[in-house]
């Protein structure tokens, strides 16, 4: 933590807010009043020199490199103000009257922190408002709330944007603001100001840089706004992975979240879930500690070449990088022929004996057997619609581009070169230097490879420059929603994973946008950018790691959504009594304790117990417990039986049959030889867990 005094601020606005002032060397006040105006004023630039510093860490964090003047009196210099206000943007956005801002001021008689989204605006210049309430457009997330009004007469709003929206068309709000709102208790400390100003920044960003970028951060449909990069965080058992399929059949299909989060929605959600998967349009992985850049990006990895018994390294994409430039390829729109949006792009080399034929008669030769390894590409992956590139040998340059016309190899009747494809010719009897647009790399040796380098729409393009019977050719960009969904991001290294991605995931960097920029590969040399149609979603568990303790680069970066235990989901699949227990109300009221004693992000998700749903015995709620509840409460607490008792109402129960965890007087002395009180605390009880417990539905009830 930053060494900042943040209650000090605190202090001086509960102490001084809007209290008469005059120059301290002035020669007609008194002595007294000069010791007051000189406290005053060593307080208020105390005051002020803190929140600079608050802005140092914010423009370190979140890049907010433009903050402006902090004024602590006001106009007449006679008074102080009633509020400390400093206004913080990027740079480049330095002139817009929009900004993330701190404020220390007097919320319902207390000093508060509130940082939020403001607009320094008099209300004459209604475009720019209308810009500014554009963030109406996106849900609360993070505990976000709306307010409006002056700083220091600042009402809540709990009203729904659409109202909000209709007041400000009716002149009845003028100004409405997010924002988060820390106030001051007795037990409030500098680390948990900090805490809160960078979670509190965190949530505003996406908001500013949807309201600046004029709505590029996000993707709108059925009414339905989505965060480019989301990340759903809560403890254990809350659904994040199933929650995760849902937010990607949502944002592919155009469907809304509530409609799909239906418990009759379970198998079309799954349904769609499995269709999009094939489609490749939703890829899912999980990271862990072991996970890097390699399997993420690219990696050099081993090629056994059976045309001349050698092994090669070859530069393989990763499962990122491969899923980006799916979703960035293009689809061919023509009456001569038929390129999918999913085509592969080929190189095959011709032996120049052989290319006249080739190209009179449409038809690609090799000379490999249909069924020999050098041939199994060219006969058996390549399909109707796929893209080749021919060369006589050269690794530089093509002399024709082609269309595949059938998904079945054959053999003609000749000596040699007797493995073939029907093909229809785009362009022939050319000489093309094709690094241009094969990111400066030559071609792979081998007499069929691949070329995922060159994207369909550039080698369309060639072809069309080629010959003018295809001028009528459309290349259509691929505009369709992409999801790749990380479990449990936050177990994996994510400096070591993302690399120089971290960068070009931001929204303003994607493909297509104002500030979009392509990073330099390090194995490959070639040059990547992010699709502005793929969008990151991860699930993290909170019980792992905080978000406040997450990566600062990853965290600024992402959306976060909160998933915490909900009893009613139990409720409404039937999955919440188990003879005379109400399963439910015995989950919150574990959970209640759980967060009194330890936190909230330790604590037992419903999906844990949404099995009851079809076996709601006592057998099922018996292998919960012994299987997810107490391993799960023995990790968080430590092995510290006292306070598992305490959540399982252990200390409360009467009769010992009921009681999961049973503690019994050690006698310690009798065990060791002589005196060993000096050398270490010797505990009191030893813990069992009764096993017989589990087998009662009193012992359950009595947790309530």
């Amino acid at each position: 933590m930053e060494n900042i005094d943040y209650l000090s601020v605190l202090d001086y606005i509960k102490n001084n807010a809007g209290v008469d002032y005059s120059n301290p060397e002035s020669n007609q006040i008194s002595e007294d009043e000069k010791k007051q105006f000189l406290k005053i004023k060593k307080d208020a630039q105390n005051a002020v020199e803190q929140i600079k510093n608050m802005a140092h860490i914010c423009k370190k964090n979140f890049k907010l490199d433009k903050c402006e003047t902090i004024h602590w009196l006001d106009g007449s210099k006679t008074k102080t103000k009633k509020y400390l206000w400093l206004q913080m943007k990027y740079l480049k956005y330095s002139n817009n009257p929009i900004s993330i801002s701190i404020f220390v001021e007097m919320f319902n008689s207390k000093p508060v922190y509130r940082f939020s989204l403001e607009i320094k605006n008099d209300g004459s210049d209604t475009k720019q408002l209308e810009q500014y309430h554009n963030h109406l457009n996106l849900p609360l997330k993070d505990k976000l709330i709306y307010v409006c009004g002056d700083s220091g007469k600042i009402e809540r709003l709990d009203e729904s944007a659409d109202i909000i929206r209709q007041k400000i068309d009716n002149k009845i709000y003028s100004r409405v603001q997010i924002c988060k709102i820390l106030e001051f208790n007795s037990n409030l400390t500098n680390d948990d100001c900090e805490k809160a100003m960078l979670n509190a920044i965190g949530s505003l960003i996406p908001y500013y840089e949807y309201v600046l970028y004029n709505k590029q951060s996000k993707f709108k449909t059925n009414n339905e706004v989505f965060s480019k990069n989301l990340i759903l965080c809560g403890p254990p058992g809350t659904g994040k992975t199933y929650k995760s399929a849902i937010y990607a059949v949502a944002i592919c299909e155009g469907k809304s979240i509530d409609e799909l989060s239906a418990p009759e929605k379970y198998d079309e959600v799954m349904f769609y879930y499995n269709k999009l998967k094939k489609e490749n349009r939703i890829a899912f992985t999980t990271f862990h500690q072991s996970y890097g850049y390699e399997e993420f990006i690219e990696g050099i990895k081993p090629v056994v070449s059976e045309e001349n018994k050698s092994i090669s390294y070859e530069i393989q994409s990763g499962i990122f990088k491969s899923f980006c430039d799916n979703a960035r390829k293009s689809t061919v729109k023509t009456d001569k022929f038929n390129v999918t949006r999913d085509a592969t792009v080929w190189k095959v080399t011709i032996k120049s004996d052989v290319i006249e034929d080739c190209f009179k008669n449409n038809r690609v030769r090799i000379n490999w057997g249909i069924d020999s390894d050098g041939a199994a590409s060219f006969a058996n992956d390549m399909k109707s619609g796929d893209i080749i590139i021919t060369t006589d040998g050269s690794r530089r340059h093509i002399n024709g581009i082609c269309v595949v016309t059938n998904d079945d190899a054959y053999c003609i009747n000749t000596e040699d070169n007797k493995t073939t494809r029907d093909v229809l010719w785009l362009a022939k009897n050319i000489d093309e230097d094709i690094t241009t647009i094969n990111n400066d790399k030559i071609l792979h040796r081998m007499t069929v490879a691949r070329v995922p380098a060159i994207q369909i729409s550039d080698i369309v393009t060639l072809a069309k420059n080629k010959n003018p019977e295809l001028s009528n050719t459309k290349i259509e960009e691929n505009e369709k929603p992409y999801v790749f969904i990380i479990d449990e991001i936050n177990r994996g290294n994510i400096s070591k994973i993302f690399g120089e991605l971290i960068t070009l995931i931001e929204v303003t960097k994607r493909e297509g946008a104002k500030e979009a920029i392509n990073a330099i590969l390090p194995y490959s040399g070639t040059q990547f950018s992010v699709p502005n149609n793929v969008y990151i979603l991860g699930t993290m568990n909170t019980a792992d790691r905080s978000i406040a303790l997450m990566d600062t680069a990853l965290r600024r970066r992402f959306d976060f959504i909160e998933m915490m235990p909900d009893s009613n989901v139990l409720r409404k699949i039937g999955a919440d009594k188990v003879g005379n227990l109400d399963v439910a109300k015995m989950l919150d009221i574990i959970n209640e304790r759980i967060a009194f004693l330890y936190d909230r992000e330790h604590t037992i998700g419903h999906a844990f117990f949404t099995c009851l749903k079809d076996d709601n015995s006592l057998k099922k709620l018996k292998s919960i417990f012994e299987k997810s509840v107490i391993p799960l409460l023995q990790e968080y607490f430590y092995e510290d039986y006292q306070k598992i008792q305490m959540v399982l109402g252990d200390n409360g129960k009467d009769n010992s049959e009921y009681k999961f965890i049973l503690d019994e007087r050690l006698t310690t002395k009798s065990l060791f030889k002589g005196d060993i009180e000096d050398v270490i605390e010797l505990p009191e009880k030893k813990y069992l867990i009764n096993k017989k417990a589990f087998y009662n539905i009193e012992s359950y009830i009595q947790i309530i």
